[in-house]
């Protein structure tokens, strides 16, 4: 994790919730394609059931991306 000596606290801590963020929106759109091929295959699925399994993946694709 980069630290960024040369900000201050208060920036320091920002410029970590924007790194966070940036990381987890990369990867959102890299699982763009694996959820357009759910849709594609289970299309009977609530759109409800589909969002679940959106953010599932993402979740999991978050810790895999932490460890």
């Amino acid at each position: 994790m980069v630290t960024y000596f040369n900000l201050s606290l208060g920036q320091r801590k920002t410029q970590q919730i924007a790194d966070q963020f940036n990381a987890a929106e990369e990867i959102w759109r890299s699982l763009a394609a694996k959820r357009f091929g759910g849709r594609e295959l289970c299309r009977d699925l609530s759109p409800e059931l589909q969002i679940q399994f959106d953010l599932f993946d993402f979740a999991m694709a978050r810790v895999y991306w932490m460890l």
